[in-house]
């Protein structure tokens, strides 16, 4: 008998040791989106065009992973609920259900983050507003201001897999505290000491400066790009860094499998993280991560949701058609001309944001391509929308005279002269806003020679060591061929749209349109003519068209000899001589619209 109850208490403790030793496996699939800018439908307001991008989107592919799995964590990290139409419809009119509320709601988000868009919220809206989320809203730096905002979510999984999120903001505007460090530290200290999570997620509102993986700087240095000290703090306890606020798509991991995370934009791809796990001994374990972007461009969308989001679509549209400004005149636009020649379209944008952040010169190129300009009489919420082409805040920047050139210069480098044509580079076909065009500065580039001829500030040549503050569109201070130069003065973390319809009032008299471009830019090329038998300095320069009365001849004339040091006398010049002029481009055969083309 007792020889029985000892092989039996053996044999249990032999399979005991078989199922602790046994491995089984799972896997959990992170959805990480951010910037969705109120966009529910798949439409593109600035273009009047369908757009495969919303919530609408993200609902359909989110019900999709649903059908194959339910171990799924959805993260937002910020700028949800405007910057589009649609949006900022139901941000300013919050006495009626708001839909992307709603559809945020139905996806089944776990947890969000808020964005500076709604940290711009007074704190009535804000309050009441994110309440009314099903997600955890988390931030660590505002959980001292209100209640229902937490400093981490914890989901535990059927299998009991544990997987921790902590979420921050960037310190702007008057609800976020700078001093998110040690607050970040001593929730990861409880988190590893009560809560022994499998997986911990940092996830941020704030976008980085710096590539995580290699280094290279990708982002203009701001103090709403806190990932950097992010990472640098906690690179050891994260397992997963989710950023926000900027509109570049990047997933990455380095040699330890960490993974960094941005997402793009309005809702036309999410980032998808894909985390297996392993098991033995009752322990967790990460087996193989694997992070990638998904386009959602293919996606059909869920039929009955769309239905259900086009009956707020009346509100949207009557808003849309109210009148802002009158014109006095049909003002064409052309996304190439805008590019080479100043245009009173473009240079309205300009003025309204140089005003309003109280810069002394101005950026502005973020244009819609597909835009065709004012035709006179009212002009429309629906008109300045599509004029602004994409959601982008402003950030004011201190640039030299010297980093000014150098941007300028830049630009041309996507531009060529060949065959009597401007060839564009393909990039700017669609993103006009990588050319970088200024207001304020009267200058003048030399497209063939990619030279910047003259350039002066308010009447006075622009010197090296000049000092100027420069309103700058945000999304031109990261991303693709972005400007990373001078120092962050100030962020106006709201759509430019929002300054624009607050300031075009302001610098357009009692709202009318009827006013010229300053042309404060223009194009030239730099051309050559060999001096004929007979011609004189004068005959020369009508006939290239540099002088076009008497009144401008001497002028013409002084012109040719300063290009051309081999002239001493204007009265001497020999056959032969090759004398080089400047044209504008306009002024060039053929006509005007076999001038450019995209390469």
């Amino acid at each position: 008998m007792k020889g029985r109850k000892t092989f039996t208490l053996i044999g249990l403790f032999v399979l005991a040791v078989l199922v602790l030793g046994q491995t089984t496996s799972t896997t959990v699939t992170i959805i990480h989106t951010a910037n969705i800018y109120g966009n529910v439908l798949p439409f593109n307001y600035f273009t009047n065009t369908y757009e495969p991008k919303g919530l609408v989107q993200i609902y359909s592919y989110v019900a999709q992973l649903r059908q194959k799995s339910s171990d799924l964590l959805l993260v937002d990290t910020g700028n949800l609920l405007y910057g589009s139409p649609f949006g900022d419809y139901f941000v300013e009119n919050d006495t009626i259900e708001n839909p992307v509320v709603t559809l945020f709601n139905q996806i089944g988000y776990d947890v969000f983050v808020p964005g500076t868009f709604e940290l711009t919220l007074e704190n009535q809206k804000f309050e009441k507003t994110l309440k009314s989320l099903k997600a955890y809203v988390l931030a660590s730096n505002l959980v001292n201001k209100f209640g229902f905002v937490k400093n981490y979510y914890v989901k535990v999984f059927r299998n009991g897999l544990k997987v921790a999120t902590v979420g921050v903001v960037p310190p702007y505007g008057n609800l976020a505290s700078a001093d998110y460090i040690n607050t970040i530290k001593s929730v990861i200290q409880r988190l590893k000491s009560e809560v022994q999570p499998d997986v911990i997620i940092l996830a941020t509102s704030g976008g980085i400066t710096y590539d995580p993986v290699s280094g290279k700087q990708i982002s203009i240095q701001s103090g709403l790009n806190i990932g950097d000290i992010l990472i640098k703090e906690f690179g050891k306890d994260v397992d997963i860094f989710l950023f926000g606020n900027q509109t570049i798509v990047y997933t990455n991991m380095n040699k330890q499998n960490k993974v960094f995370s941005i997402p793009g934009s309005e809702g036309a791809s999410v980032n998808q993280i894909d985390i297996s796990f392993s098991q033995t001994g009752g322990n967790w374990k990460i087996s193989k991560v694997a992070a990638q972007n998904v386009k959602l461009e293919k996606l059909k969308p869920v039929e009955n949701v769309v239905n259900w989001a086009q009956q707020f679509e009346t509100y949207v549209e009557k808003w849309l058609d109210t009148p802002v400004i009158r014109s006095n005149v049909t003002i064409g636009f052309n996304k190439y001309m805008a590019i080479l020649e100043d245009t009173l379209v473009t240079e309205i944008v300009n003025k309204s944001i140089i005003d309003y952040t109280k810069s002394h010169t101005g950026i502005w190129n973020v244009f819609n391509p597909s835009f065709g300009g004012f035709i006179e009489g009212d002009v429309t919420r629906r008109d300045l929308y599509a004029l602004v082409g994409r959601t982008t805040t402003v950030k004011t920047l201190q640039l030299t005279g010297r980093q000014v050139k150098e941007i300028i210069v830049k630009s041309l480098n996507m531009l060529s002269f060949k065959d009597g044509k401007v060839v564009f580079e393909k990039s700017l076909v669609s993103s006009p806003w990588i050319y970088d065009l200024f207001e304020n500065f009267e200058y003048e580039v030399v497209i063939n020679k990619k030279e910047l001829r003259r350039i002066q500030f308010m009447g006075k040549v622009v010197n090296d060591d000049d000092v100027f503050v420069v309103s700058v569109p945000s999304v031109r201070t990261y991303g693709q061929n972005g400007i990373i130069s001078g120092v962050v003065l100030r962020e106006f973390e709201i759509p430019v749209q929002k300054i624009l319809f607050s300031q075009v009032k302001k610098i357009l008299p009692e709202g009318l349109l009827d006013t010229k471009e300053d042309n404060n830019r223009v194009s030239l090329v730099q051309l050559t003519y060999t001096v004929q038998p007979g011609d004189t300095l004068a005959r020369i320069a009508y006939r290239l068209g540099i002088a076009t009365s008497d009144e401008d001849l001497p002028w013409a004339i002084v012109e040719l000899m300063t290009l051309n040091p081999i002239i001493k006398n204007p009265n001497l010049i020999r056959p032969g001589w090759e004398i080089v002029y400047y044209k504008k481009y306009l002024d060039l055969i053929p006509p005007l619209k076999e001038l450019f083309e995209a390469r």
